[in-house]
């Protein structure tokens, strides 16, 4: 009897795809919490924390402020971040889109480099202040270099084990988040709203500048140059073995098989992720998209 039965319905695979979403999230909020109780236990202490960001250059939050002032002067620094954050993202598929894939790919790994080495060596420092960790400063330099590079290494560079890049991917989100929570409190809500609006824009509007990318990326059938956290698909071997996939493709393979008659039927081949057609290009689609392509297949 096999442990690990193939999905043959909806409801299994779509138990898995859930499974994949919420893990890595679920991780992330619960480090980010507890680095929050740990770090930040002293609420006065926190408060004199707050850092100065281009999340805060139009409004420097103060106690004394009332009500409305808190609310516009977050506005204002919501208005601006995602001004910032718009205009950087078309300039980045704007570099995709002349094919500068290599300097993407190079300036995201500097990205990563600062996030892991500078953000990730002030939470190191105060854990080891917090918990009175005895270490000298040429063994700390080490052990955060070395992570640092193969964070780099792993996310972008070469290919490791999955685990391992979903791994870094986690602690980049944690440490990017618990700096988030370093903002004022006013500022922080008001942000966190403002970049779900701006994600479901960029997304679903006809002109986002993240459909434009992954269109573009559909079109050249590359992989897009980004910090994006990838949950391989799992395929199922003729003995009922769970396999990962070890490369995601937008194309359909050679031989013209088809994908979705191979996935109705419950029979994956070797590299099947969960895919709908968009034109002569096959997409790995989201909780939204897949629910829309069997709702359309009856």
């Amino acid at each position: 009897m096999d442990r690990n039965p193939r999905p043959t319905n909806l409801i299994d695979i779509l138990g898995e795809e859930i499974i994949r979403i919420i893990a890595p999230v679920s991780t992330c909020m619960f480090l980010v919490v507890l680095l929050v109780s740990i770090l930040n236990s002293d609420s006065s202490a926190s408060s004199s924390e707050s850092i100065t960001t281009i999340a805060t250059i139009a409004y420097d939050e103060n106690s004394s402020d009332s009500f409305w002032d808190k609310l516009e002067g977050a506005l204002l620094n919501s208005l601006v971040f995602v001004a910032v954050v718009t205009v950087v993202t078309f300039i980045l598929v704007f570099l995709f889109y002349i094919r500068c894939t290599k300097f993407l790919k190079y300036y995201m790994g500097f990205s990563a480099f600062i996030v892991l080495g500078f953000m990730g060596s002030e939470v190191a420092l105060l854990l080891i202040e917090h918990f009175s960790i005895a270490i000298d400063c040429v063994t700390f330099l080490v052990v955060l270099f070395n992570f640092s590079v193969i964070g780099v290494l792993a996310v972008f560079m070469q290919k490791m084990a999955i685990f391992v890049t979903q791994s870094y991917l986690v602690a980049i989100g944690m440490l990017i988040a618990y700096w988030f929570t370093l903002l004022p409190e006013w500022t922080t809500w008001v942000l966190l709203i403002a970049m779900a609006l701006y994600d479901l824009a960029a997304v679903l509007l006809p002109g986002g500048p993240l459909r434009l990318l992954v269109e573009l990326a559909i079109s050249r059938d590359e992989e897009i140059p980004a910090l994006v956290y990838e949950a391989r698909p799992i395929n199922f071997d003729e003995s009922g073995q769970r396999n990962s996939v070890g490369q995601r493709r937008w194309r359909e393979r050679p031989g013209g098989q088809d994908q979705n008659e191979n996935l109705d039927s419950g029979v994956n081949s070797n590299e099947i992720p969960i895919l709908v057609n968009v034109g002569k290009a096959r997409l790995p689609v989201g909780m939204w998209n897949f629910l829309h392509h069997y709702s359309n297949k009856e």
